[in-house]
């Protein structure tokens, strides 16, 4: 028995069947098992797109501390 509301309750459970239910599919699209189609999503392409993710945030951030610097010294 859980202690959670009815509502979280089916909304995980709902989320868990879409889940499987998308990782079945593409593994019956890309003709291998669920459990490589697992690994090449869950080993592979979200720790990818994560790392690209954090590549271009740190070259936003250095950007903007580039633009944030004054061009040319003030000379008093």
């Amino acid at each position: 028995m859980t202690n959670l509301p009815t509502f979280v309750d089916r909304l995980i459970h709902l989320a868990y069947w879409y889940c499987t239910d998308f990782m079945v599919n593409l593994a019956a699209r890309w003709h291998i098992s669920y459990n490589e189609a697992n690994t090449r999503i869950l080993l592979l392409l979200i720790p990818g797109l994560t790392g690209l993710l954090l590549v271009a945030r740190l070259l936003q951030w250095r950007q903007l501390r580039q633009l944030r610097r004054p061009s040319h010294p003030i000379s008093r």
